[in-house]
């Protein structure tokens, strides 16, 4: 048998590709990456590709064109949850399938959404800053800014998938009352195992001290969370945003935040990736932004590496993959 050919559009270095795969599924395999990263260069180098490794940076698309090329391709193996680089339609009408690492960085998200909410109750940021400057801020933070509790606040969780019951898990022993929405009620056992009660979109809105979103960036999630449903927030609430950039509209968020219509946000995903100079949200004082890293754990990334390549590695076997996205078995 010819030793297969995967095209990696990571933007590791072939060798250290090949030395994962070898490590992590014990399969030997030609890793070549293609002359240049544009999509005709790109087409042609997955016309000689048994399997597509994707890019987790999202910088290189694989578009209709590419597809069509990849005559050989058995799958195309994205090394994250996210795929919105793919046109994963136009690979299932050429009969390839599509499949990410769905799982693999549920945990790191999970605690990374409980870590800014707790960050923005306690005004972590602020103590920190004013700190390090030598100023003892405890006065300002006690009587003027104010600190809180997460004990006994409503927490809204939007979007009840694998990240979301992550999230209602690690959140039941902090007291919360936890409310979620989701396109797709869970069924009676799982909501009272995890402790959670449903509600509508607007009602969650309007009930919680702290709202996260975890959903995928679709049509009908794109700027869910607009200027009109913010107006419905506490003024004392706060976002959390590990989800897509695209979710909230960015622009309405700084100005809630701005005008002290909400108290805060965590965000960890943006519109424009890398961040763009001139995103509202940049400075505000009452919003932490981190560089998309909520899922960039040390424990994830193996578990996502660890994912990827089994997966290659069982298609090379001739076995179906997993985790598919775009229906294509």
């Amino acid at each position: 048998m010819d030793t297969p050919k995967v095209l990696s559009l990571s933007p590791l270095p072939p060798q250290a590709v090949q030395g994962l795969v070898a490590a992590n599924a014990g399969i030997m395999a030609d890793i070549f990456a293609p002359e240049k990263n544009d999509e005709d260069s790109v087409a042609e180098a997955a016309a000689q590709a048994d399997i597509i490794l994707g890019d987790y940076s999202f910088v290189i698309s694989l578009t209709e064109k590419i597809a069509r090329s990849a005559k050989k391709v058995k799958l195309v193996q994205q090394p994250s949850v996210g795929y919105q680089n793919i046109d994963t339609e136009a690979f299932a009408r050429c009969g390839i399938p599509v499949a990410n690492t769905a799982g693999a960085n549920d945990i790191a998200v999970a605690e990374h959404t409980i870590m800014l909410a707790l960050a923005l109750l306690k005004r972590i940021p602020y103590a920190n800053e004013q700190t390090h400057k030598g100023n003892w801020a405890q006065s300002d933070m006690m009587w003027s800014k104010g600190i809180y509790e997460i004990f006994g606040k409503n927490f809204g969780i939007v979007g009840m998938g694998r990240i979301g019951r992550e999230v209602a898990k690690r959140m039941q022993p902090f007291g919360v009352k936890l409310f979620y929405y989701d396109v797709v009620r869970v069924n009676e056992e799982t909501e009272k195992s995890l402790g959670i009660v449903y509600r509508a979109i607007d009602d969650l809105l309007r009930v919680s001290d702290v709202v996260s979103f975890h959903v995928p960036l679709t049509e009908q999630t794109r700027n869910m969370i607009d200027e009109k449903r913010l107006a419905m927030m506490k003024a004392s609430a706060a976002i959390i945003n590990v989800a897509r950039g695209e979710i909230i509209d960015e622009g309405a968020l700084a100005k809630a935040l701005k005008n002290k219509r909400i108290a805060g946000a965590g965000i960890d995903v943006f519109s424009a990736e890398p961040i763009s100079p001139d995103n509202p949200l940049l400075g505000l004082e009452n919003v932490i932004l981190t560089p998309h890293i909520a899922g960039a754990t040390n424990e994830a990334r193996q578990r996502i590496i660890s994912a990827a390549v089994e997966n290659i590695a069982r298609v090379l076997r001739g076995e179906k993959p997993i985790n598919v996205v775009n229906g294509v078995q």
